[in-house]
């Protein structure tokens, strides 16, 4: 067996065995040093991606490993990393230290690895699901509070009905191909076709698109704002890395996968975008911000194209850095009695604390797409592959809700700069953690802007789709 192919779960699986024996042995007093542990099994398992020879498979080819997919797992490692640092004050602030969330990151992080590089539709499932567990547990893991249970409990039951449609879809795949292995194709089997119509669905359900959102606005307000973070880039880099797997090696298989995949990119940009306008919680707007993304996203789908596709993976990465960093903002201020997310709180905040008020306002510019931020580089990217494939009316689409999405973020901003604080509630220190994963979002920020080909020439060389 080549044991060097799968290198990095190995020595996640370590470290997520070492974090639950500690969090047995050692008392309530010793979770910084759990914590750090964490990290320091990220460190490794980042390290050892370079000593992954490629390309290389195993257990009868239903596991992979190509540049590709060493990439998207570089990529989940680091924001992993970065989450999981800037989390340990936030819980302490909230005296809602729990040993087991280390290695419930790092559990999810296990499964989204394993998915990643998974070309069975059944080692896919077990990976999806091994991550969805461990997400529904975080997002419960406020246990005294209701919109916590509430929002685990959406997600579960949304997340359950998600896992249905993969696996009846993956079970009429093979009644259709004999095979659940990606590659295999009916093209006109009634069956295959619906099939791909429910494993499309389902991936869907995962990203948040419409109509399968429901369980995003909820279970991003009632989650621990760290946990938010997570959700809201790790599973998403995954997710779209396997989506663009399973559209070169299944769902293009279905003749009406393009027009499928459009009428959801559509539906959840102006969904999305319009309902923002009506939250009055900050955070409540970035849910619905993802759901207007997830439109966004679903657009590079529409072709296997590897233009689409590499700047579909960019868009991807630089949304989920700058999610990362407004989240951890939001974690910041959190700490702070009183604080609701309610949009009245941003109310004059340059005034009481102007460097987190003017990373938030560069963050929130920064998903508007406004050059020469990282974010402006996909979409642009996005944009011109739509016109390549003459899709024009996608590409018109995709400008006027960019535009639409602009009123929201705005306000957001406004409502910190151009309003009067009329309530102090009292100043919050930043972690060491908290500090390094502002800085290095708002660098990545504007260095992915000025020189995208750092990463772009990294996805376009790993990249074997169009």
């Amino acid at each position: 067996m080549n044991w060097n192919a799968i290198l990095p779960e190995l020595i996640l699986s370590i470290g997520i065995l070492l974090l639950f024996a500690f969090e047995l042995i050692l008392k309530k007093e010793y979770s910084k040093f759990i914590t750090v542990s964490g990290f320091g099994a990220l460190f490794f398992a980042f390290v050892s991606v370079f000593f992954v020879k490629t390309p290389a498979e195993l257990f009868f080819g239903g596991f992979s490993v190509d540049a590709f997919m060493l990439l998207g797992k570089s990529l989940l490692i680091w924001i992993t990393g970065f989450v999981l640092l800037s989390s340990y004050d936030f819980f302490t602030k909230k005296d809602s230290v729990y040993g087991e969330l280390p290695y419930l990151y790092l559990i999810a992080l296990l499964g989204l690895m394993v998915m990643l590089s998974s070309n069975n539709l059944a080692i896919i499932f077990v990976g999806l699901e091994l991550a969805s567990i461990s997400m529904y547990i975080l997002v419960g893991l406020f246990r005294k509070n209701y919109l916590s249970k509430e929002g685990a409990f959406k997600y579960l039951v949304m997340g359950t009905t998600g896992t249905s449609m993969f696996v009846l879809g993956s079970a009429l795949v093979y009644a259709s191909t004999g095979s659940i292995t990606l590659g295999h194709f009916s093209e006109g089997n009634t069956l295959f076709m619906l099939g791909a119509l429910l494993v499309i669905s389902a991936l869907a359900l995962k990203v948040s698109s419409v109509p399968f959102h429901f369980w995003t606005p909820d279970a991003y307000e009632g989650a621990p704002t760290p946990t938010t973070s997570f959700l809201a880039t790790v599973p998403k880099v995954a997710m779209y890395f396997l989506f663009v797997k399973l559209t070169a090696g299944l769902l293009s298989g279905f003749e009406n996968w393009s027009l499928i995949i459009s009428i959801l990119a559509v539906a959840s940009m102006f969904y999305g975008n319009i309902m923002a306008y009506a939250q009055k919680s900050v955070k409540r707007l970035l849910a619905y911000s993802s759901i207007a993304h997830a439109g966004y996203f679903l657009l590079a789908l529409t072709h296997v194209d590897k233009l689409l596709m590499s700047s579909l993976i960019f868009y991807v990465f630089v949304y989920a850095v700058t999610t990362l960093g407004a989240f951890t903002v939001l974690s910041i201020l959190e700490k702070k009695e009183g604080w609701t997310h309610h949009i009245l709180d941003f109310q004059g905040l340059r005034e009481e604390h102007p460097l987190l008020a003017s990373a938030m306002a560069l963050f929130l510019f920064t998903l508007i797409g406004l050059p020469p931020m990282a974010v402006f580089v996909g979409k642009l990217g996005i944009f011109m592959g739509l016109v390549k494939n003459s899709e024009w009316i996608l590409g018109f689409l995709f400008v006027l809700a960019s535009v639409i999405s602009a009123g929201y973020y705005l306000k957001v901003i406004v409502y910190m700069f151009l309003y009067k604080q009329e309530r102090k509630l009292g100043e919050t220190r930043l972690s060491g953690g908290e500090f390094a994963t502002l800085i290095t979002s708002t660098l990545a920020v504007f260095i992915l802007g000025l020189f995208p080909h750092v990463v772009l020439n990294l996805v376009l060389r790993s990249i074997s789709v169009g």
